[in-house]
């Protein structure tokens, strides 16, 4: 029996609905999570006590201390990091040049967990370097904060 072949509208509508279905299932769930992480941290204080013990290692980076937050969110989702670096935005704690700045950053180290174990685990890397893979992409993530910065002082 000889199987119908798709036209280019019937392989398009399945390609936008795959893609509609991933963005609501993953990228949406991160925002959620990310805009409540931020809240969470915000209404218990925390939010201010990440800001105090960061701001020495932020302040290197031409940032304030709760800059970490989009950050540690980043680890989990990109669209969360990015999420969380809005908030802050909006919230007043962050501008728009210290977005701008953490953004590279955010990209960077974007979902680092869930490729870790999609990939570094599931792949059979060896145990030994896998410190090395993670500890790699999260220096050139940082080391992406001053180059921006110097990027935003040239502009």
């Amino acid at each position: 029996m000889k199987s119908e072949k798709k036209s280019f509208v019937e392989i398009f509508m399945d390609g936008a609905y795959k893609g509609w279905t991933m963005g609501i299932r993953s990228m949406l769930t991160a925002l959620v999570l990310a805009y409540a992480l931020m809240y969470m941290l915000d209404v218990s204080g925390a939010m201010d006590l990440l800001e105090v013990v960061f701001s020495p290692v932020m302040g290197i980076l031409s940032l304030p201390g709760v800059a970490i937050t989009p950050l540690i969110a980043a680890l989990m989702s990109k669209p969360g990091g990015v999420a969380a670096a809005v908030a802050l935005y909006n919230q007043g704690l962050m501008t728009d040049r210290e977005v701008t700045a953490i953004f590279p950053a955010l990209v960077l180290m974007g979902g680092l967990v869930s490729q870790y174990v999609r990939v570094v685990v599931v792949s059979g890397t060896e145990k030994s370097k896998h410190g090395l893979l993670i500890g790699n992409t999260i220096v050139i993530a940082l080391l992406s904060i001053p180059l921006m910065n110097l990027l935003l002082n040239i502009i």
